[in-house]
């Protein structure tokens, strides 16, 4: 093997020949000529892809005719991307000072002045190659270290065996600059043993019992990539290289594997591979051997090179010292494992707990000794609009009730202090003004864990009975009294209309400025309120007839509009119509229809004088994207609604009005309306932002579905 690959440059055959047979014949150099600055480039070039090798010495001629001169290719080298660290010895037939200098400055590694001396020539030769060859020798080290820092990164930050074996491997290969390299761990009870107990593992003197303990391939890296771990058979511990590294838990370095006694080409070999070099490893956990990582068959440093380099003592140390770490890796994968495993039957056990918790539609939490919630039920967590993870670790009589303390009926405390079962009743009054009753059970719970659960408690929801129970007690009274509104309507409209009927007559024939007329006034009026409430009552009663005629909305409105205008104007509210064009006609009871319209709009009146101005209703008349109903849509700014308000607007006698100032019948018989169209209202508002009412009527069906 040569020991380094040199380049003469001159122009001088006998030099060259001369230089030639000394660094040949005397130091067993590889040789290459060039007789002038051109084919030095060429020779320089092309130098790595042929067997000798890169160039790592160039002896260059000062003067070279014709062409580049010695300074010239010395300048072109310097500046190369890939070759411009190529040692260069400078010779020449001057002796003078300032040429030396001119040679050394210009990136010259030495100077050799001729006529030269052979002994003087070979010294300097191989000082230089000797100081490049340990500057080369620390590079590689320094990337091997690198590369094994990386390496052992990338595997003592994954939990999966799988990744580990992979990235051990390929780092391996990597590190060592390996054709291959293969992982091999242990699989006990494989043919049907029960495995090795504790005491069978041995204590790493050699001394081993194997029954039923075999290494099989987990992971290979090839040069070429088609190399599978299928590729290597099973290997029983004791049997070739491989085995014996693992049962002997020692590091074996094989360069001339094939006349060592522990080699065994049938079984540390792969399918249709030959090894020429082989390190192998101990993969050790806690004492014992887990398995045995190898590389094999080094490649050498030089491209083009043929030969195999052999595997150093430092390639043994990084190569110990990535095994230890794929060991400590796999350790904490294994037991990474099983804690996942048991981990994973734990949260399989929790989330079927949960899921029954879940399925149950009653309110249940956890709570500690501190009240912190532990865990909420879902149907909890939905009813506050939010979700259970993010109740967790609040109070619960804060979150639930706003409370800085306890609630006064809770009987928590008293759970927690005795340990025995607690159940009590909660009554209050919700935020849709009706009364709440609720059952509260308290359960405790073992444990004496900081923090864990010591309570589950348990609410059941007791109001819908109770007015189930009311609205059993009043049905025979309302109904009664549903027949009893319709007779007394009936009965009241013909005083109301001899009442109302006189009293437009006198205030035709008393003069405005008379005394009486403000009183014949105020008779009217009280007549015509009480007619009103009648027709309500009638209504609401179901008394009244439906007559169904094909009309145009708008115009509708229109007529509602004129009847309230001075009232809208009188409390300085300001309306906005966006009534549509070409909408379809419907067929509507317009007296009805008319009465809904009356109700919003005086609905939003009283919701916009609630608050300073400006006080704005919008009315907006447009045919839906379907096309087969008209929206009719009452906006207006006022105070709006709260969704427990909201929830009961259409419930007959609900209002949120003052006593006085509303029956609450008008939107329960607005929409009892609407739906006799075949139609549907509803509201959408928000406290503070106003309300809109929506309202849709069908074009294409009257009522009971015909045209």
């Amino acid at each position: 093997m040569s020991s380094g690959h040199i380049l003469i440059v001159d122009d001088d055959p006998e030099i060259i020949n001369s230089l030639s047979d000394l660094l040949t014949n005397q130091a067993n150099f590889e040789v290459s000529t060039a007789r002038d600055g051109e084919e030095a480039k060429e020779r320089l070039e092309e130098a790595p892809a042929t067997p000798a090798g890169p160039v790592d010495l160039v002896v260059l001629d000062w003067r070279m005719l014709p062409g580049l001169s010695g300074l010239d290719v010395l300048a072109w080298l310097r500046n190369h991307p890939t070759l411009a660290y190529t040692r260069v010895i400078m010779c020449t037939a001057s002796n003078t000072s300032d040429d030396k200098v001119e040679a050394l400055s210009a990136g010259a590694d030495d100077y050799v002045t001729k006529p030269y001396h052979n002994r003087e020539m070979l010294a300097r030769v191989e000082t230089i190659l000797r100081s490049q060859r340990l500057e080369k020798q620390l590079q590689e080290q320094s990337e091997q270290l690198a590369a094994l820092n990386k390496v052992s990164n990338v595997i003592t930050t994954s939990l999966d065996s799988g990744q580990i074996s992979v990235a051990t491997v390929n780092g391996a290969r990597q590190v060592l600059r390996a054709e291959l390299a293969a992982i091999f761990l242990r699989e006990v009870g494989r043919d049907g043993e029960r495995g090795l107990t504790k005491g069978q593992l041995g204590t790493g003197n050699g001394e081993r019992s194997t029954v039923g303990e075999s290494l099989y391939c987990r992971a290979v890296a090839s040069a070429a990539g088609d190399l599978q771990p299928a590729a290597f058979g099973p290997i029983v511990v004791g049997q070739g290289a491989i085995g014996w590294v693992y049962a002997a838990q020692q590091t074996l370095c094989l360069n001339d594997p094939q006349h060592a006694e522990q080699f065994d080409a049938q079984v540390d070999e792969p399918q249709d591979v030959r090894l020429h070099n082989l390190i192998a490893t101990p993969m050790i956990v806690r004492g014992h051997s887990v398995g045995v990582l190898m590389a094999a068959n080094k490649q050498s440093n030089k491209a083009a090179s043929e030969t195999r380099d052999p595997f150093s003592e430092v390639d043994q140390e990084l190569f110990t010292s990535l095994a230890s770490a794929a060991s400590r890796a796999l350790e904490n994968a294994s037991l990474f494992k099983s804690v996942r495993t048991r981990q994973h039957e734990l949260q399989e056990s929790h989330n079927r707990l949960q899921a029954v918790i879940n399925g149950i539609l009653n309110p249940i939490y956890t709570i500690d000794e501190g009240y912190r919630l532990v865990a909420v039920n879902k149907h909890k967590a939905e009813a506050m609009q939010t979700t259970p993870e993010s109740l967790a670790g609040r109070v619960c009589y804060r979150v639930f009730f706003n409370r800085r303390s306890p609630c006064d009926h809770c009987r928590a405390a008293e759970m927690l202090a005795q340990r025995v079962p607690q159940h009590w009743s909660v009554r209050w009054v919700g935020d849709d003004h009706l009364a709440q009753e609720w059952d509260v059970h308290a359960y405790p719970l073992p444990g004496s864990q900081v923090g864990a659960p010591s309570a589950v408690v348990v609410w059941q929801d007791r109001t819908e009975e109770r007015r189930l129970e009311n609205s059993l007690l009043q049905a025979g009274k309302l109904a009664a009294i549903g027949q009893l509104a319709a007779g007394v309507a009936h009965e009241i409209n013909n005083p109301l209309t001899a009442i109302n009927a006189n009293s437009q007559m006198l205030k035709m024939v008393i003069p405005r400025d008379d005394d009486m007329y403000e009183a014949v006034d105020l008779i009217a009026r009280a007549g015509t309120r009480a007619t009103n409430v009648v027709r309500g009552l009638l209504d609401f009663a179901r008394q009244n007839q439906y007559s169904f005629e094909s009309g145009d909305v708008n115009r509708s409105i229109r007529q509602a509009l004129r009847l309230v205008s001075y009232q809208l104007r009188s409390a300085d509210i300001e309306v906005h119509r966006q009534l549509g064009s070409d909408l379809p006609q419907v067929r509507a009871s317009w007296e009805h229809l008319k009465t809904v319209w009356l109700n919003l709009l005086i609905n939003a009146r009283d919701a916009v004088v609630a608050r300073p101005g400006p006080r704005n209703i919008e009315i907006e008349t447009r045919l839906a994207t379907s096309g087969d109903h008209i929206q009719v849509l009452f906006t207006d700014n006022g105070v709006g609604m709260s969704p427990a308000e909201s929830a009961h607007i259409f419930e007959p006698f609900y209002t949120t009005k003052e006593p006085g100032q509303g029956t609450g019948l008008g939107l329960a018989t607005s929409q009892r309306i609407v739906q006799q169209h075949g139609g549907n209202i509803e509201a959408v508002s928000q406290p503070g932002k106003g309300a809109t009412f929506i309202v849709r009527l069908p074009v294409t069906h009257g009522p009971f579905g015909t045209r």
